[in-house]
């Protein structure tokens, strides 16, 4: 590859049936104040007039476009397939119906011209509605080395800090050690592939910079919560045995708390989405409070106080949860019976 031609960074955005989000992120980086980037959308087999606007795009603009057309198999899959197709030296994820800052190409050239190398540079998100404010942020104010550990420790502390779309990631690094995402999974799939890469790592930055606006969509439908929630676990606990090899240190805070917090969040979900009696019998058979024992010095308050009051009154969680969880989420309510089902095997 002529590194004099190729972009310094590629931007893979998977899209599906996002017509109305395409204008506003297509804005973001006419706005970048250095322009040495690619973008590359990945149209998840779209039903709206999402790849017509695309192919539009991509003719109109100045920045390189490419724009993969697939059958639809998810956002792993189209993240995987805008993947093969990177030129740029340095990758990044960002979903198109968020936000990036103007200086978000800024900050990565600014470390470039440092003469700072890593595997990986992480940088701050914002969640904010859909109306924002979106502040740039003036300037680059630098970065810190951070070890492995503490990394990942961090994004396990708090595994909704941190994000695939919260980081720069150097392409030979990324091929070197094959990374993609595991297909097949409707959740888990990026904290999957974050563990995964951060475990690997061995010259990580870190920038108290906020690059990303992670958009909270107001009047969203009501969702289901969904037997795939349990089978997906599945994904992050076979992440115990890599973790034991490749951060032998980090291994018992996975399986101690990241795990349980994972497990305390699908108990949230169904305090919402069954009856008071059925939540009570999915929590049991989820062998729920053995993950609430764990969870009892969790730094989250939030988590801690949820915790023991599982532990010591059942119906009251379930209970706060409905009514607290009801302010922020719209979940239909749900058959327990395939759950109660599949947590018996």
């Amino acid at each position: 590859m002529d590194q004099k031609t190729a972009p310094l960074l590629s931007v893979v955005l998977p899209v599906y049936n996002g017509e109305q989000y395409i204008g506003s992120m297509i804005d973001c980086f006419r706005a970048q104040k250095v322009q040495n980037f690619e973008l590359i959308f990945v149209d998840d087999g779209s039903e709206d007039s999402t790849l017509a606007m695309l192919h539009s795009y991509q003719r109109s603009e100045a920045f390189p476009m490419t724009v993969v057309e697939m059958e639809p198999g998810g956002v792993s899959a189209a993240r995987n397939a805008g993947m093969e197709k990177v030129r740029g030296r340095y990758l990044s994820f960002v979903d198109v119906d968020d936000r990036v800052v103007p200086e978000y190409t800024e900050v990565l050239q600014s470390l470039v011209d440092s003469g700072t190398a890593f595997d990986l540079c992480f940088f701050q998100s914002e969640r904010v509605g859909p109306d924002g404010p979106f502040e740039g942020i003036g300037g680059f104010s630098g970065s810190i080395s951070v070890s492995t550990g503490d990394m990942l420790k961090t994004i396990g502390s708090d595994p909704t800090k941190f994000g695939v779309y919260n980081m720069f990631q150097d392409m030979d690094f990324v091929r070197e050690h094959g990374f993609r995402f595991t297909e097949g999974y409707a959740y888990y799939e990026d904290y999957d592939y974050l563990f995964r890469v951060v475990a690997k790592a061995k010259n990580i930055r870190r920038t108290a910079d906020r690059l990303y606006f992670y958009l909270l969509q107001e009047g969203s439908a009501v969702a289901t919560f969904r037997l795939d929630r349990l089978t997906c676990i599945s994904l992050l606990e076979r992440l115990v045995p890599y973790l034991k090899k490749e951060a032998p240190d980090f291994a018992p805070m996975f399986e101690d708390f990241v795990l349980p917090r994972i497990w305390w969040s699908v108990m949230w979900q169904a305090c919402l989405a069954f009856s008071l009696k059925d939540a009570l019998a999915f929590g049991k058979a989820a062998g729920m409070r053995q993950n609430m024992k764990k969870l009892a010095g969790c730094p989250d308050p939030k988590v801690a106080y949820s915790a023991g009051l599982y532990l010591t009154n059942p119906v009251a969680f379930v209970t706060a949860a409905s009514f607290a969880g009801r302010r922020r989420s719209r979940i239909a309510r749900t058959d327990v019976t395939p759950f109660l089902e599949y947590l018996k095997k």
